[in-house]
């Protein structure tokens, strides 16, 4: 009897456990990226009863033992149930969800201890810092002016006030349709080079509607930022019946602009010595474009002057390659222009564009190493129009807005309408997650048995993808608590009723002996 007492004890004991993980789990059930618990029973050790028969043996290896009689239960073990939860939706861009494996980390900044967490309600404070509402700030990679990650993680800062500094243009991709086939800028000593010669700076135009079957501007940034118009003027030339050539011309009305203000100065300092705007000012590049007979780029040649402002073909030059496109100088400053096609090198250069006369031949050309791409200019008959224009450079810019890719990129949007990555939210994983230490305040801990934590990519191999505007929600099922609820309080029940019956056995014993 007193065996009976204390199994029906053993059974109180681990029902009242499993009625705490039960309620805890219900008093959790909105608790965001709160994970369910789950509590497994085992019986302790039995015993066997002495004269009660021997070992059952007619099978080998497989004896059990008769008469055993067993010694209550006890709790074997308290698991974490690492499914997902559901996700709200909120307004805030730094309200964050895992979907799929992986953990944010955070990190106490006085005491350095790490944590991890599915509660992705993060702010920022006041310098910027993106805090958990225990003040333990978000670790992430920052991303460099390149766009390269840094090497070590730390606290992801974003500052309302980030300036986008201004960067300079380098390179223009920009790619035509030529539709046209008349020759109306005219040279007969220097009929590729026409629109260069017919290039007057003192003039507005400085080439005239007449002179050019084509033109459109693009507005590149010096290294301050300040924008700089550049014009391509297009115009046919002299050309054999299995090709098209079509010369073109790069000017800068903002150069001249800033030629004439020069003048004025000068002048204003030396009126004695009047200086004037020259022809050629504003003039950056000047070159043809060859089609085979299909309208398809197949090559082309590029000059530019060595002197600023002269229009003298004995100054112009073969352009320099940079990757593959012809450079031109604009405030010092080195920029490519792509048509549509690259090569390693100018084959057959004259001395200068002077040499070059009324013989194509004598152009340079980009021979066998000419790679065309898919979107490079074309001459195909019929209209005239711009397919592509971008270029790399911008003024400064504040930072406007932010948003955060499923990949964990915190994307900064600025006032110039640039975008840049800025830093990087990496997800965790462990080996053995579910040796992962409750700390409270939806915080876990790493235990030595909780094995490697690796930090990867979202969205990549086996890490979750993140969500803005979204938490986790718990994953605790109401409806599987409150059965287990009423299973674990009828348990209860049941094994209370067994000591209070045992007592009443033991009483009626103690009366039987007394009497």
């Amino acid at each position: 009897m007193n065996s009976a007492l204390y199994i029906g004890a053993t059974g109180l004991k681990a029902l009242s456990t499993g009625m705490q993980v039960v309620s805890n789990n219900i008093a959790n059930s909105s608790t965001i990226g709160y994970k369910q618990q789950n509590i497994l029973f085992s019986d302790i050790m039995s015993t066997t009863q002495a004269g009660m028969g021997g070992w059952w043996d007619n099978q080998e290896d497989s004896k059990v033992a008769l008469g055993q009689t067993g010694h209550g239960v006890q709790v074997d073990t308290i698991r974490t149930i690492f499914t997902q939860g559901s996700f709200e939706s909120s307004n805030t861009v730094t309200d964050l969800a895992l979907n799929g494996k992986g953990y944010f980390q955070v990190v106490d900044d006085e005491t350095g201890d790490l944590f991890y967490t599915r509660a992705g309600d993060f702010i920022t404070d006041d310098e910027g810092y993106l805090r958990n509402p225990q003040g333990y700030s978000v670790s992430g990679y920052r991303y460099d002016d390149q766009g390269n990650l840094s090497g070590a993680v730390e606290p992801i800062q974003i500052s309302a006030f980030d300036v986008l500094t201004a960067r300079a243009s380098s390179q223009i991709d920009w790619q035509f349709n030529l539709g046209f086939d008349t020759d109306n800028c005219v040279s007969e000593a220097n009929p590729y080079f026409s629109l260069q010669q017919s290039y007057d700076a003192t003039t507005t135009p400085p080439i005239s509607a007449t002179g050019a079957s084509y033109e459109m501007p693009i507005t590149l940034y010096d290294a301050e930022g300040n924008p700089v118009e550049v014009t391509a003027y297009f115009d046919r030339a002299p050309s054999d019946p299995n090709e098209t050539i079509i010369e073109f011309v790069l000017a800068s009305s903002t150069v001249v602009d800033q030629m004439k203000d020069a003048i004025e100065e000068a002048n204003r300092e030396d009126p004695a010595n009047p200086q004037s705007l020259p022809e050629g000012a504003g003039l950056l590049m000047s070159g043809t474009l060859h089609f085979n007979s299909d309208g398809t780029l197949k090559s082309m040649s590029a000059f530019t002057p060595t002197e600023e402002g002269n229009k003298d073909l004995t100054t112009w030059t073969t352009a320099a390659l940079a990757d593959g496109v012809p450079q031109f100088t604009l405030d010092g400053q080195s920029v490519g222009v792509n048509f549509g096609i690259t090569a390693s090198g100018w084959e057959n250069a004259p001395a200068n564009a002077a040499e070059v006369g009324a013989d194509d031949s004598l152009l340079p050309g980009m021979g066998d190493s000419a790679v065309v791409s898919n979107r490079a200019t074309t001459a195909y008959a019929g209209n005239s129009y711009q397919t592509r224009a971008t270029q790399n450079g911008y003024a400064s810019g504040r930072l406007t807005s932010y948003d955060i890719t499923t990949e964990g990129d915190i994307v900064g949007y600025y006032s110039n309408g640039q975008s840049l990555n800025l830093w990087e939210i990496p997800v965790c994983r462990f080996t053995a997650e579910d040796n992962l230490y409750r700390e409270g305040n939806n915080l876990f801990s790493a235990t030595e048995d909780c094995g490697q934590m690796e930090m990867g990519r979202a969205g990549t191999e086996n890490y979750g993808t993140i969500h803005a505007y979204n938490i986790e929600s718990s994953n605790v099922d109401l409806t599987t608590e409150m059965v287990n609820m009423i299973i674990t309080q009828r348990g209860f029940q049941s094994n209370s009723k067994a000591i209070t019956t045992a007592d009443a056995m033991l009483q009626k014993a103690m009366e039987i002996k007394r009497s």
